[in-house]
């Protein structure tokens, strides 16, 4: 009630979904400080080479726990967040600070909540100087798959795909410069034991990416009582 949204963000999950993953960061908070913490340097690192004053824009800002704020503030650089909804704490924190923008980088959100399954043509992106796709590749396509196969819509085969390919090509177009953090893989754990794995992204066409580690996104008793999940998480400097 209190996070405003479009009625097709809400109807796809988006603003429950944001809601929930902020209450998860409250309980697995130790669990992912390795994760922030790695999120966080290698942002710094990126927008280290830019002069003061660039701008700096962030796709996927989510509630913030992953974005060095304070550092990329403390450096004189502009910044955007882009989100599909920004919770009222964020709007709150960053009044006057930050520029916000909602967006759905997709293009199906509004066409599948209207029962159609040709995408519409996303609204620009202002230019930057750096771009930054924070944790939300290999998300992109879930609400949209899960509404689609709820509500009986047909997607073309090559849709999740389409998608990450599309963000990518977005990602060139607004900056020079981009920083990719995605989950590779993610692996389901009983202890030690490992139950399964499974690939997070289809094949992009990546380079390797400069850097690896883990995510441990939900340990036992978040998800399951036994069963804890990892994220395996890359990033790429293209």
């Amino acid at each position: 009630m209190l996070a405003p949204a479009p009625r097709e963000v809400r109807a796809l999950g988006y603003v429950r979904e944001a809601i929930a993953i902020d209450a998860r960061y409250a309980r697995c908070r130790d669990a992912w400080a390795y994760h922030l913490d790695k999120c966080q340097q290698h942002i710094l690192t990126a927008a280290a080479s830019l002069a003061p004053g660039s701008t700096v824009m962030i796709i996927g800002s989510g509630a913030l726990h992953d974005v060095p704020l304070k550092g990329l503030m403390e450096r004189g650089h502009s910044l955007i967040l882009v989100d599909i909804v920004h919770l009222p704490k964020v709007r709150k924190f960053c009044k006057g600070r930050v520029q916000l923008i909602e967006q759905d980088v997709t293009g199906w959100v509004r066409p599948l909540f209207h029962k159609k399954s040709i995408a519409e043509i996303c609204d620009s992106l202002p230019e930057a100087d750096l771009v930054i796709s924070l944790n939300i590749l290999s998300q992109l396509p879930l609400n949209l798959l899960k509404y689609a196969t709820r509500h009986h819509i047909p997607l073309p085969d090559d849709f999740v795909q389409n998608i990450t390919e599309d963000h990518l090509k977005m990602l060139s177009a607004v900056a020079s410069q981009t920083l990719l953090i995605s989950d590779l893989e993610r692996s389901y754990k009983k202890g030690s034991e490992l139950l399964k794995k499974e690939p997070a992204l289809p094949d992009n066409g990546l380079p390797a990416p400069k850097d690896k580690w883990d995510w441990h996104l939900a340990p036992e008793g978040e998800l399951d009582r036994e069963i804890s999940l990892i994220h395996h998480v890359a990033c790429w400097q293209i």
